[in-house]
């Protein structure tokens, strides 16, 4: 079979050491992308102004917010969270507001309910 055995390790831990590299590249330069068009910084803003929404607002209050239908407002515990898509992680906010809230959406529009 294989007579030089140690070759084909060193071949193994060489191309395992190339791809763990390359992909940290590619998580590196995806990321830097992202922070240089601006998108991170935008879903930030739009969640800290959803949380200054809810907590001044006054109870049984209804605010309707158009976006971008790629755009998804979330409520997770005592957090706002701002998506991009389906397979975005998004940008979690902790909002620690005492009135009860719900968010739905409809097309571009997300409607934030204070009952």
């Amino acid at each position: 079979m294989l007579k030089n055995k140690r070759g084909f390790k060193l071949g193994w831990e060489f191309l395992f050491n190339l791809v763990f590299v390359v992909m940290i590249i590619i998580i590196m330069v995806i990321w830097i992308a992202s922070q240089a068009n601006g998108t991170a910084m935008r879903k930030q803003i739009l969640a800290k102004e959803v949380c200054l929404l809810i907590a001044e607002s006054k109870a049984n209050t209804t605010i309707m917010l158009e976006h971008n239908k790629n755009i998804k407002i979330e409520s997770q515990g005592n957090a706002i969270v701002v998506k991009e898509g389906d397979f975005d992680k998004g940008y979690i906010y902790p909002c620690y507001v005492q009135n009860n809230t719900h968010i739905s959406r409809k097309d571009n529009i997300t409607i934030i309910e204070i009952k």
